[in-house]
Parts: C-alpha cells; sequence; structure tokens
C-alpha cells in the first residue's frame, strides 16, 4: 500500500517535467495538479465508512488515511485557436483497495465558435452541480462533496462526446450540455479482483444558469445497466428453477436481474455565493429497473466566511423510494435460502439516512486549505445508510464521522 501510493506521487509529479521535455516549453503547454491528504474516523468498528460503494473499505474506530486522500496532475494543450487537448491522472483509491494513478479526464475540445464547442474522449461525468470539480477538495467548501446524493450516483467520468452550448440572455448567462457515451466503472468484489459494471447507451442533459453570484442547474441522464457475480447469477437461476413451484420466482429473477436495465438519475441545484455568504443545495432522484434501490436524496450547506475562515452547516436525507424486502418466495423448507438471498440483496440496498454536518474550512495559504468536519449520521433500523461491512449487530441508531483534510492546488 505505501509503495503504491509513493509511486504515484511520483508519477504524477514527474508527469508534467516529462511532457515538457518532450515538446520543448511551448507556451500552449501548460501543468496544474491538486491534492487532499485526508483522515477520517468514527465511533463504531460495526460499519465503514466510505465515500461510496466504489471503494471496497472505509474508516472505522481506527483512523483511515485513504478514505479521501487523493493526488492528480493535469496537462493542457493548445494546438490552435480551436482545438485543445486535456488529460488529468488521479491516484485515489480504487476498487482494488490500491492507490494508484489511473486516467480521468483524457479529450479533445474543438471550439466551432465561440459559444459551441464540441468534445470527445474520456470527460467528467455532468450529472451534478460540481461534476467537474467534485475530486477538487480545494474548490470545495466541504471535506468531500455530500455522500447522500453524490453517492447515488458515484461514477465520476464516460468515455463519450458531448455539446457545449453558451448564450447569454441579458444579465443571464444560459448553458447547455447533452452528452452521449458509455462509462465502464470497476466494482469492488470481496476476496477477489474488481468486477466491471457495463454502464452503456449513456444519454444525458445538463442545463445551467448564472445570473450575478447565482447558479441553478438541472440534469437528467438514463444509460443500460449491466453487472454480474457467480452470486447473482446462482442466486436468479435458483429463482428461475423453482418457478414451477412457485409462481411468480421466474418474474421476480427477471425484475432484479442487472442484465441490460435500465437506470436514470434527475437532479436539480442552486448556489449562492457573495460577499461572507455561501449557500448550495441539490436534490436527486435514482430510478433503476434491477436490483438497485430507487432513492430521494438531497443536502442543503449554508457557510458563512470570516477571513480565510469559514464554519459551514450542512443538511442531507436519503430516503428509499424502492421495498427492502420481497415476501414472493415463501422462507421454509428448501426455498428458505433463495428467499434469505433475496431479501439479503434487496435489504443490502437500504442506504436510508439523516446527517447533519458541522465543518470548518481555514485558506491558510493562497493555494491550501485546512478542514475539519464531524458528521452525525442517523440510521433508520434496517438500513445501512452510507456505511458497508456491516456486523450483524448494526440496527440503525447514531454514528459520528470524524474527518479532517488538507487540501492544496498548484
Amino acid at each position: 500500500m505505501k509503495k503504491n501510493l509513493v509511486a504515484a506521487a511520483v508519477a504524477s509529479v514527474l508527469m508534467p517535467a516529462i511532457a515538457q521535455a518532450d515538446i520543448g516549453g511551448l507556451s500552449d503547454l501548460s501543468f496544474s495538479g491538486f491534492g487532499t491528504a485526508g483522515v477520517v474516523a468514527t465511533n463504531t468498528d460495526k460499519a465503514e465508512f466510505a465515500t461510496s460503494v466504489l471503494q471496497p473499505n472505509g474508516a472505522k474506530k481506527k483512523a483511515d488515511f485513504t478514505v479521501d486522500s487523493l493526488l492528480a496532475g493535469q496537462v493542457n494543450y493548445r494546438m490552435t485557436e480551436s482545438l485543445s487537448f486535456v488529460g488529468q491522472a488521479v491516484a485515489n483509491k480504487n476498487a482494488d483497495d490500491q492507490f494508484k494513478p489511473h486516467v480521468e479526464w483524457a479529450f479533445a475540445k474543438y471550439a466551432i465558435t465561440r459559444d459551441l464547442g464540441v468534445r470527445g474522449g474520456i470527460m467528467p461525468a455532468p450529472i451534478l452541480m460540481i461534476s467537474d470539480s467534485r475530486l477538487v477538495g480545494f474548490a470545495n467548501p466541504w471535506v468531500r462533496p455530500p455522500t447522500a446524493v453524490y453517492s447515488q450516483v458515484a461514477l465520476t467520468n464516460f468515455r463519450g462526446v458531448d455539446l457545449l452550448v453558451r448564450h447569454a440572455a441579458g444579465d443571464v448567462n444560459l448553458t447547455a450540455q447533452p452528452y452521449f457515451g458509455k462509462a465502464p466503472t470497476q466494482i469492488p468484489n470481496a476476496g477477489s479482483d474488481h468486477l466491471t459494471a457495463q454502464i452503456d447507451n449513456m444519454a444525458g442533459l445538463n442545463l445551467g444558469a448564472e445570473l450575478g453570484g447565482w447558479t441553478a442547474r438541472v440534469g437528467y441522464m438514463q444509460a443500460k445497466f449491466t453487472y454480474h457475480t457467480d452470486s447473482l447469477d446462482q442466486l436468479f437461476g435458483g429463482l428461475r428453477g423453482v418457478d414451477v413451484f412457485v409462481p411468480g420466482a421466474a418474474q421476480l429473477a427477471d425484475s432484479l436481474d442487472a442484465t441490460g436495465k435500465r437506470i436514470t438519475f434527475m437532479s436539480a441545484g442552486a448556489a449562492y455565493e457573495g460577499g461572507n455568504l455561501l449557500f448550495q443545495a441539490e436534490y436527486a432522484k435514482r430510478k433503476a429497473d434491477f436490483f438497485l434501490g430507487d432513492t430521494t436524496a438531497w443536502y442543503t450547506t449554508f457557510g458563512y466566511r470570516h477571513g480565510d475562515l469559514m464554519p459551514y452547516v450542512t443538511l442531507s436525507e436519503v430516503k428509499m423510494d424502492s421495498p427492502s424486502s420481497d415476501s414472493t418466495i415463501p422462507p421454509v423448507g428448501p426455498l428458505a435460502a433463495l428467499s434469505g438471498g433475496v431479501n439479503a440483496l434487496l435489504a443490502g440496498q437500504n442506504t436510508a439516512q439523516k446527517v447533519v454536518a458541522l465543518g470548518m474550512r481555514y485558506q491558510f495559504a493562497k493555494n491550501a486549505d485546512v478542514k475539519v468536519q464531524w458528521d452525525r449520521v442517523r440510521i433508520p433500523q434496517g438500513s445501512t445508510g452510507g456505511f458497508q461491512h456491516p456486523t450483524p449487530d448494526f440496527n440503525g441508531g447514531n454514528v459520528n464521522v470524524y474527518s479532517a483534510t488538507v487540501d492544496f492546488v498548484f
């Protein structure tokens, strides 16, 4: 683990030097970077706190230094007045519990006009309000983007094309961004290498408006989702095998099976930043035509700057819109294992929670800050909230999450 961390740091630091040596100091070539050094701990050993299901494990009572930490470098190259290229490498905790660089962005942009551009390659997935900057801790007020919303769609990039359209209507700047592509996503797999969820036929639209200190955004995305594991295939095969004895079992398997199933995500957000005040809020709904739970999630943040200090408070919630159990298979005799498998699968999708977070950001340098944050997570009975690997006696209640980070850009 430590060797991977060192390798990631060295690679991110040396990349710009190598690039500039090859190209020879062109004025149209630039390099920048960002990073976060974070630590997080909780008051329980009955479950692990992680930013999303894409991390294989997380923090417990013992402090964890990998959940929020990352290092990144970005190269921008302007070939002509119209054509430019962007490459970004990020090293953070991945689905195999390693800390090593991966290509986060690698795309070309062509400016057709001043207000119309097209991009293609590996790009930020414009699904949420801060999709372009969700990994840049220094650009955001929190230790991490509120997981109530941002863990509901954990992917950060996609492979495809988009259009960037801008239009000024008086004092209001409007933007529209339709996009199309796919997003193969690595998912942790207990005891072995990661698996890959295929997110295909991805299509979405992001609309934005800016007026003075106000920003507003709405977005919609839909895609086809495919994900298989040996245990899921065995469960669904078992359901189909008993359909002759239990009517509806095969239909249940078809409804839970994640093979080319539709998933949609809708979100809306608004933010205000002016003077000493900061306000930001987002609302999102996820719907899936397979075992993944349907959710409604939101957060609201208020902050007040006093010099280089900014205390803030964030309220957030995740609600479940689909059932976390099913009674199609009676839990009796040889059917008990199938019934238990179905209900364990559905219960594992229950991430309902309410969170009150208090934090403080201190910008101690032009390009660096330090943040501390306390999250009070209230988890209803039967839910695991945003926690992973719960023990059998993790039965809801309140969990405290303590975090600190140092963010920097260069």
